[in-house]
């Protein structure tokens, strides 16, 4: 299941319209200070080429294997 998946089930369990209210001004609250423009394309494709296939395959194992672990514990506490 996606975070978004999850927002939304979580969402749908929230009955107080003034609780809902407050997410809803939240959420454009985010919208508003979070450009989309704004990234670090450029400053990450400086790198691109400079790790060997094997090593980006250790690396994206390693991220993957410790991502599975802290959503685990996060969904399991």
């Amino acid at each position: 299941m996606t975070i978004r998946e999850r927002i939304l089930l979580d969402l749908a369990e929230i009955g107080n319209s003034r609780l809902l209210y407050q997410v809803f001004e939240f959420v454009h609250l985010i919208k508003k200070n979070v450009k989309p423009e704004e990234g670090n394309i450029k400053e990450v494709l400086t790198f691109a080429g400079s790790l060997n296939d094997e090593d980006a395959r250790q690396i994206q194992k390693d991220i993957s294997e410790e991502f599975n672990r802290s959503t685990t514990k996060a969904l399991n506490p």
